[in-house]
């Protein structure tokens, strides 16, 4: 029997090579390609971030801030590329979540046995 360092390796290339990962790395791809599409998206997370720590530190979120934000999402979620993009987040991080949930299945059942 494969050692469990072994079978997580196998496991890890399993999911390097799903149609989710391999979409996910397609879809990264065409986003930088796409200088613009790639500085909305580097502009958002900036401006996302200005008003996140403005939060945090309890100071005022200026009106203009926020159109801001909402500017470059407007524009970010018009971008078939974006889309495409995120879509494929989505399928991958969902991939992850299945895999953790069986993961987690099995070691509840183990962890049952040894409070029995």
């Amino acid at each position: 029997m494969a050692s469990i360092t072994e079978m997580a390796e196998q496991l890890g290339k399993a999911i390097a090579s799903s149609p989710q990962a391999a979409n996910l790395r397609a879809a990264r791809k065409e986003l930088n390609a796409q200088p613009d599409v790639k500085r909305l998206l580097e502009d958002y997370r900036k401006q996302a971030e200005k008003i996140g720590h403005l939060e945090e530190e309890q100071k005022p979120v200026e009106p203009e801030d926020k159109r801001q934000l909402e500017d470059l999402h407007g524009k970010l979620v018009a971008s078939d590329v974006f889309k495409k993009f995120t879509a494929a987040q989505v399928e991958y991080i969902d991939l992850m979540r299945k895999v953790n949930e069986s993961m987690a299945k099995a070691l509840a059942e183990v962890d049952q046995e040894l409070r029995a």
